[in-house]
């Protein structure tokens, strides 16, 4: 009798794909995920920086009334940390803008009220810039008895300034502490309009 052939012993089951990869595989898969962060980490860098510029270059206007022995005037100043573009200067009396000083004289003390620019003071600060901590008087005027009744404290005017940083972010500046961020300032109306 003819020993009978044992059956071979079945071959050991082939490695998987993944057990087959070799070091430089895994070599790479660490530099893409070192690559990756190393991208993630320069964007937030990025993010810093732009938010450091923004802080640099942050202007920080403000117009305020001044009521002192001598009269009464609108100071404007930019206590930020950089220039302000001046871009509109809105004045309003009793909630209504007017185009400058005299007329808003006009509307406290009534046509004919005297007072004529030998007498008031006035910049006019749009489309200027108005460097950090720079102050500007925009308008004074010497007391007498119907300026002060006309006045009863800062209440019956307003100088609204929009202005934007050199980066081209804008804020209008109300009442003298309020600062709305706004996309861009108003087109100034026309002298006489």
């Amino acid at each position: 009798m003819t020993p009978e052939p044992r059956p071979e012993p079945a071959a050991p089951p082939a490695p998987s794909p993944a057990r087959k990869r070799d070091p430089e595989f895994w070599i790479a898969i660490g530099a893409l995920v070192i690559s990756g962060l190393a991208m993630l980490s320069s964007l937030m860098q990025v993010s810093v920086q732009r938010n450091q510029e923004r802080a640099m270059v942050w202007p920080h206007v403000s117009a305020r009334p001044s009521f002192s022995a001598k009269g009464y005037e609108f100071v404007a100043r930019n206590k930020g940390l950089g220039p302000a573009l001046v871009r509109d200067v809105a004045i309003l009396v009793d909630g209504r803008r007017v185009p400058g000083w005299i007329e808003a004289l006009d509307v406290l003390l009534g046509p004919g009220h005297g007072y004529g620019w030998d007498q008031v003071s006035a910049t006019d600060l749009q489309d200027t810039v108005l460097g950090a901590d720079e102050t500007t008087r925009l308008f004074a005027v010497a007391w007498d008895d119907r300026l002060r009744q006309a006045l009863p404290g800062d209440a019956r005017v307003e100088v609204r300034i929009c202005y934007c940083s050199f980066l081209g972010e804008c804020w209008t500046s109300r009442a003298g502490l309020d600062h709305d961020r706004v996309d861009q300032c108003p087109v100034a109306p026309a002298p006489g309009g």
